[in-house]
C-alpha cells in the first residue's frame, strides 16, 4: 500500500512537470505548436489577385424602420427623405405660446462638399401614413406646398452630434389641431446637394416635438413634449451596372469581386524550402487579409468605422464584369466581419477561412466577393486601386497571409 502511494505521488509530479513544459511554447508561433520548433511565417501574395470589378447587388437591402440613423439628402443623384410621426397629440387647442412650438433633431454626421452651407427643409406629409403607403414613391403634391421651416447648417459636425431646431408657426399648429388617428407626419429633405444623418427613435438624442398650449382660456398651459411614435427614411439611388471600377458603395449596394489565383510557391518551411502540394494542404493558415489601397473616400473618417464581409465565389469562368447573384457565392464557416477606422491609405478584409479552404484543397479558388454590411444605411462609399498595369506597385492589392508549416 505504501509503495502504491509513493508511485502515485511520483506519477503526479511527473505529469505536473510535463504540463509546465508543454506551456512553454514559442510566443512567435501563433499556433502554439510545441516541441517542433516550427514557427509561423508571413508572406504577401502580390501576384494572386489578377482581376476585379464592382457590380450592383441582386436585390437591395430593405430599410426596416428600426435603424439608429435617419438619412436625408441629395447626393450623387440619390435622394433620401426622413419621416417622423408624432401621436397622442392634444385634440383641442385654444391657444399656444408661439416660441414654444418647435421640432428638434440631432445631426450625427453631414457631407463635406464645396457647396456649403447645407439647407434642410421640414414639410408636412399630406398623405395618411399607414402600411399601404409607399413612401418611396411620393409625388410633389404629397408634401405641403412650401416648407414649414428651414435650417441652414453652416459648419461641420464633430464627433458629438449637433442639435438643430425647426420652429413651427402658430397657424401650422392650429391647422393640425385635429390630427387624424395616425398623428402628425413630418418629412425632412435637403434643399441643395449634400446629406445628413439624423439620430433616430432607436438611437440616442431622439427627435422631439414640443408644443406649449392650453385647451381653453380658463385652463393652465400644458406642455406636449414627445419623441416620435415612428420614424423611417427612404433612399432612391440610381441603378448601376457591373464595371471595371473597384468600388463599394452603400448608396446603390455596389459590391467588389476579386479573381484570385493563389501563388503557392510563396509558402516555405522554416528551412526556406518550398512546400509541396501535400505540405500545403496540411499547413495552418493563422490569418489572411486582403489589403486594399484607397483611391477615393469621402465618408469614412477617424470616428466612422467601415464594416465589410467576404464571401467565397463558386461561379466558374469569370473573366469580365458580370453581376453575381446569390447562388454565385457562399459563406465559409468562421468568416468574421472586418470593421475598423481608416487611419492611412489602406484597409484590410479578413479572408482567413477562405484561404485555408483553398490551401487545404477543400475549395477551388474562383474568387472572393466583398460586401459592405452598411448597404443603404449611410452615404458611405470607397473606391480602391486596382491590380492593372497602370497602378503603382505600392498601390496594388495583395493578400497578406500568416501560416504555420506542417510539423512532419
Amino acid at each position: 500500500m505504501e509503495s502504491f502511494r509513493t508511485f502515485s505521488k511520483a506519477f503526479c509530479c511527473l505529469m505536473l512537470v510535463l504540463i509546465m513544459i508543454s506551456g512553454c511554447t514559442d510566443k512567435k508561433n501563433l499556433t502554439g505548436t510545441n516541441f517542433s520548433n516550427v514557427n509561423a511565417k508571413s508572406v504577401n501574395d502580390k501576384e494572386g489577385i489578377i482581376m476585379g470589378y464592382s457590380y450592383p447587388a441582386e436585390s437591395q437591402t430593405k430599410i426596416s424602420g428600426s435603424e439608429t440613423k435617419l438619412l436625408a439628402g441629395n447626393y450623387q443623384n440619390a435622394v433620401a427623405l426622413s419621416f417622423l410621426r408624432f401621436t397622442e397629440l392634444p385634440s383641442t387647442i385654444e391657444s399656444v405660446v408661439s416660441d414654444s412650438c418647435f421640432l428638434t433633431i440631432n445631426i450625427i454626421k453631414r457631407s463635406m462638399l464645396p457647396r456649403n452651407p447645407l439647407k434642410l427643409q421640414l414639410f408636412k406629409l399630406n398623405k395618411i401614413w399607414n402600411d399601404s403607403l409607399d413612401l418611396s414613391n411620393l409625388s410633389a403634391g404629397d408634401l405641403s406646398a412650401s416648407p414649414l421651416a428651414e435650417y441652414t447648417i453652416t459648419d461641420t459636425i464633430g464627433i458629438s452630434s449637433k442639435e438643430i431646431t425647426f420652429p413651427l408657426s402658430v397657424s401650422d399648429v392650429f391647422s393640425w389641431s385635429e390630427p387624424d388617428s395616425l398623428g402628425w407626419n413630418f418629412v425632412i429633405k435637403a434643399e441643395n446637394e449634400g446629406w445628413v444623418e439624423i439620430a433616430s427613435l432607436e438611437g440616442t438624442n431622439k427627435p422631439k416635438l414640443n408644443i406649449k398650449y392650453r385647451k381653453d382660456s380658463e385652463s393652465a398651459y400644458l406642455n406636449y413634449s414627445k419623441t416620435p411614435a415612428k420614424d423611417t427614411y427612404t433612399l432612391n439611388a440610381p441603378e448601376t451596372t457591373a464595371c471595371a471600377d473597384w468600388k463599394i458603395s452603400n448608396l446603390n449596394s455596389s459590391r467588389l469581386y476579386l479573381k484570385y489565383d493563389p501563388t503557392y510557391t510563396i509558402f516555405r518551411d522554416n528551412e526556406d524550402n518550398i512546400l509541396d502540394d501535400t505540405q500545403i494542404k496540411r499547413m495552418t493558415v493563422n490569418k489572411a487579409e486582403v489589403v486594399l489601397h484607397i483611391k477615393n473616400n469621402d465618408y469614412y473618417n477617424s470616428y466612422t468605422s467601415y464594416s465589410l464581409y467576404s464571401f467565397n465565389v463558386i461561379r466558374d469562368s469569370i473573366n469580365s464584369p458580370v453581376p453575381l447573384v446569390t447562388g454565385d457565392y457562399e459563406i465559409i464557416a468562421y468568416t468574421v466581419t472586418s470593421t475598423g477606422i481608416i487611419k492611412g491609405d489602406s484597409l484590410t478584409v479578413d479572408v482567413t477561412p477562405i484561404i485555408q479552404a483553398y490551401t487545404s484543397g477543400d475549395k477551388t479558388p474562383k474568387g472572393i466577393m466583398i460586401q459592405s454590411l452598411q448597404e443603404r444605411k449611410n452615404f458611405g462609399s470607397l473606391e480602391f486601386w486596382d491590380c492593372n498595369e497602370g497602378t503603382l506597385p505600392e498601390k496594388k492589392p495583395y493578400i497578406k497571409i500568416t501560416y504555420t508549416p506542417p510539423f512532419l
